[in-house]
């Protein structure tokens, strides 16, 4: 399974944004969320695995971050994050947002490096990153439960105002993002305002 498939199956929602992306671009995408992807699996204890695969993928990823200067800390509180994983349990809104800290905004963080976005980009890459985890939190609410992880309560409401307030924020650093790639980025919030409309009650 190549990194493009991995990210498939990991990230359907924004897999489905990125093909305007000139083809570099792409293909480091692809190696930094089948990383995450990988990760995920490792905490969810995953059976049947390809390790070899596995080792390939984290490999592929040193190279990207090497690339692309990833800072420490985003890797420390991205591991955080998923680490955490090993307890489920119910998240109260601050646990969430202590969580959406490595699992989204460190991600946010590079996806800004591999679009050439300057470091003063962070702060707003930070918001849309969070942005995405919390409605991505509301769409696979009933999939997350089942597995015993309550990262948001039943009430979607204060959790999609929260998603519009942090995407709203986030867009406000567009500009850092050279202008010819930043059509997969409204074409992703387009997508997720689908996503909290429909949940939206």
């Amino acid at each position: 399974m190549s990194s493009k498939d991995i990210m498939e199956e990991y990230s359907n929602t924004f897999f489905a944004c990125v093909d305007e992306w000139p083809e570099e671009i792409r293909q480091d995408i692809y190696k930094l969320y089948a990383y995450l992807r990988v990760v995920d699996e490792m905490v969810e204890g995953a059976e049947g695995k390809d390790f070899k695969e596995w080792r390939f993928v984290i490999e592929q990823f040193h190279e990207v971050s090497a690339k692309y200067e990833f800072k420490g800390e985003w890797l420390e509180d991205f591991h955080h994050a998923m680490f955490t994983d090993l307890v489920k349990k119910k998240h109260t809104m601050v646990s969430m947002l202590e969580y959406c800290k490595g699992s989204s905004e460190s991600v946010g963080c590079m996806m800004a490096r591999i679009l050439g976005c300057p470091p003063e980009a962070d702060y707003y890459a930070r918001a849309l990153g969070r942005a995405y985890q919390i409605i991505n939190f509301v769409r696979d609410y009933d999939e997350d439960t089942e597995k015993g992880y309550e990262y948001i309560g039943k009430n979607h409401n204060i959790y999609i105002r929260l998603f519009m307030e942090n995407l709203e924020e986030g867009m406000k650093g567009i500009d850092y993002i050279p202008e010819a790639l930043r059509g997969p980025i409204f074409k992703a919030n387009k997508a997720y305002m689908g996503v909290a409309e429909k949940n939206d009650s």
